[in-house]
């Protein structure tokens, strides 16, 4: 922090706190400073995008969906191809909700739509209420991703061939990549974030009337009320495996152990004590996997570890 203080504009010490603070929650640094990088910051440093997305980029790899995540991360980083024209409300929302099936996912939806304007260029975008400029540019940007990320994603093995599988696989790396960007929804799409903020899917998600679930979304935006955008219906387990701020609280009994997300003002969550310590440990098995692979050429035995670790986001 100290070189951007020394620089011709420096900028607001907040804004470098709060910079700092969510490349520390990435685990793309040792400690709070930001003094040091971790390997996985090394990484990140060398893409081109936002660290938040190139953390999903970089576990995508990992993980085994490195085509769908290059989608997301280019349409995440540019805006939303999905159009709603006055009077054409239903229509538009009816046409996404048919891209996204049963997902309960604002980014299958892209997914879907991106892989339709790869086959039709005109006619699907026109059908399906997409700006065929936005999707030519994101095709463009991917295309860019790709090229700048070649190094660290070379020599990859071939994504998950499973559609289904692939796309739960996704799920859980939007959520280790966005986090602490999640949401308990309650009825209807109200819910908390886990920053503690009362808010709203948005209505042109798929998952604006979502109830009783947890949800990753990408923004949080605040017009008439506070919106969620870009959301995906999520896993508790992922969310507790990736979470880098899970701490056990000392209210813990003889039955249950409760973990506490997000700090003193988050989420209290009860596991049974019978797993309560396994899943502990797992939780460091997989960070140091993960501190130790990302970015690097994997082996079978990477390959093995990571479709059994698949086993427990799902």
């Amino acid at each position: 922090t100290w070189v951007l203080a020394s620089s011709i504009a420096p900028p607001k010490a907040e804004v470098v706190r709060h910079a700092v603070g969510l490349l520390y929650k990435l685990g793309a640094v040792e400690d709070a400073s930001g003094a040091t990088l971790t390997p996985l910051g090394v990484k990140l440093g060398k893409l081109q995008v936002h660290p938040m997305l190139g953390k999903m980029l970089l576990l995508a790899g990992l993980f085994r969906c490195v085509q769908p995540m290059l989608t997301l991360c280019a349409a995440l980083g540019y805006k939303s191809p999905f159009l709603c024209p006055m009077g054409k409300e239903r229509e538009a929302d009816a046409a996404k909700l048919l891209l996204a099936g049963d997902s309960q996912s604002d980014h299958v939806a892209l997914l879907q739509a991106y892989d339709g304007f790869q086959r039709d260029r005109w006619r699907f975008p026109r059908e399906h209420f997409l700006s065929p400029q936005t999707m030519a540019y994101i095709e463009r940007l991917r295309g860019d991703l790709a090229d700048g990320a070649t190094e660290l994603l070379s020599r990859l093995p071939a994504d998950h061939a499973d559609l289904r599988y692939r796309a739960d696989v996704c799920r859980t790396m939007l959520v280790a990549g966005l986090y602490p960007n999640v949401a308990l929804i309650g009825r209807r799409g109200k819910g908390w974030t886990l920053g503690g903020l009362q808010a709203k899917i948005h209505p042109g998600s798929v998952n604006s009337t979502a109830s009783d679930c947890t949800v990753v979304f990408y923004d949080i935006q605040e017009t008439t009320d506070r919106w969620l955008y870009d959301t995906s219906v999520v896993g508790m387990a992922a969310v507790l495996l990736f979470a880098p701020d899970l701490e056990e609280a000392a209210a813990s009994s003889q039955r249950q152990v409760r973990f506490r997300l997000g700090g003193t003002q988050g989420w209290a969550v009860k596991i049974d004590a019978a797993v309560g310590a396994e899943f502990a440990r797992l939780r460091g098995v997989l960070a140091e996997f993960v501190a130790r692979s990302v970015g690097q050429p994997p082996t079978r035995t990477h390959w093995a570890a990571t479709d059994a670790l698949c086993g427990f986001f799902f």
